[in-house]
């Protein structure tokens, strides 16, 4: 009997990505690599998860938080974000390896994060001032998140009404 590495993982476009036109490109990247869609949403700012509840999603049970996080829930509450349920063989390695490092400064060309994060260096939007925080640049500018173990899709995918 064959062993199925069938798996579910959840991906998030953040605001960024709409913001500099670029969430087409990116949802294109992650459709190409042939998994099924289960499901997928567009919350536009205002229809998104309030600040508390992206806190919750990204630092789940912790009493204290890196202060790099209250820039980033801001950020990610204020605009429109995409939620997409994905589900396959490999799944999450898959899309992880397509969406490259966590710190895009670190993340290899041909991935998302390497090909579009826009650098330190760039002067591209008036958002970066308003949500950035001391240390904020790799957590606002990672455009993406991925699921990084079926454990965290599990707890993940409860937050979205998919």
């Amino acid at each position: 009997m064959a062993h199925s590495n069938a798996e579910d993982t959840l991906v998030i476009l953040k605001p960024d990505s709409f913001w500099r036109n670029l969430n087409q490109q990116v949802v294109s990247r992650v459709k190409s690599l042939g998994l099924q869609v289960v499901a997928e949403r567009v919350l536009k700012g205002g229809e998104n998860l309030p600040e508390e509840k992206w806190r919750e999603f990204y630092f789940p049970a912790i009493g204290s938080r890196p202060p790099c996080l209250d820039g980033t829930s801001k950020y990610m509450a204020y605009g429109p974000v995409q939620v997409i349920h994905l589900r396959g063989e490999n799944a999450i390695q898959k899309v992880r390896q397509t969406i490259g490092a966590t710190y895009p400064s670190k993340a290899a060309p041909g991935t998302i994060r390497g090909d579009f994060w826009p650098g330190a260096n760039e002067a591209n939007a008036s958002y970066r001032l308003k949500f950035q925080q001391p240390g904020d640049d790799q957590f606002l500018f990672n455009m993406i998140h991925a699921s990084d173990s079926p454990q965290s899709f599990a707890r993940e995918i409860q937050f979205f009404k998919l």
